[in-house]
């Protein structure tokens, strides 16, 4: 078995106890306000407007994108949901996680009437990024915030999957070079598979905390 199969299945494993789909750890006390957020959507744009303006990793966002058609399985799932969801990723074209995931959420949301997405820069969403970090407390993107018809945040999903999120902060000698390599041959080889599954567990969370 080679080392790339070897790290993907290790890496698969840890997805077997990563449990649910809880992405975010917030930093703030004092989370953006609906109002707040219903301004960041409307400031944001559609994915088709941000790939067509990508100049960073073009050749891969139009790849991933062109791959990103979810299974059955998944769009069957986020269909049954009772609610409708807007979710704003903040996000940037250089950004080796956002290339790797975004298409495949855009892709979910292209086949769910519940679902809109909209894109915001850093720049514009940095108030999003300081509020919902990292598990080891970064500002990172893409950071993807599902809104509720209220424009109350129902979820949050920041920066790449779990499994692949344990390996990198547990992993803190291997040298960053080696772990950007390994990282881009695990999402290769996830094909956005463990992304949709958490955005989908997310959303089924909201509609259960919302009581429908």
């Amino acid at each position: 078995m080679s080392n790339l199969r070897i790290f993907c299945v290790v890496v698969a494993v840890l997805a077997l106890f990563s449990g649910s789909a809880v992405i975010a750890k917030q930093q703030s006390s004092s989370p953006p306000e609906p109002e707040a957020l219903e301004q960041l959507y409307g400031d944001g744009i559609d994915f088709d407007v941000f790939l067509a303006n990508a100049d960073q990793r073009k050749e891969l966002w139009q790849t991933n994108w062109l791959k990103s058609e979810p299974s059955d399985d998944w769009v069957s799932r986020a269909r049954s949901l009772a609610g409708n969801y807007r979710l704003l990723a903040v996000t940037i074209d250089a950004c080796s996680d956002s290339v790797n995931t975004i298409p495949y959420i855009a892709g979910l949301v292209k086949h769910v009437d519940q679902l809109e997405l909209q894109i915001v820069n850093p720049r514009i969403g940095r108030v999003i990024m300081d509020t919902y970090r990292t598990p080891d407390g970064r500002g990172a993107t893409p950071t993807v915030v599902i809104l509720d018809e209220n424009f109350g945040v129902a979820g949050v999903w920041v920066e790449r999957p779990l499994p692949l999120q344990d390996w990198w902060i547990s992993n803190p000698k291997i040298s960053v070079r080696n772990k950007v390599q390994r990282k881009q041959s695990w999402y290769d080889w996830d094909a956005g598979a463990h992304t949709i599954r958490e955005i989908v567990e997310l959303l089924e969370a909201a509609d259960v905390n919302s009581g429908r």
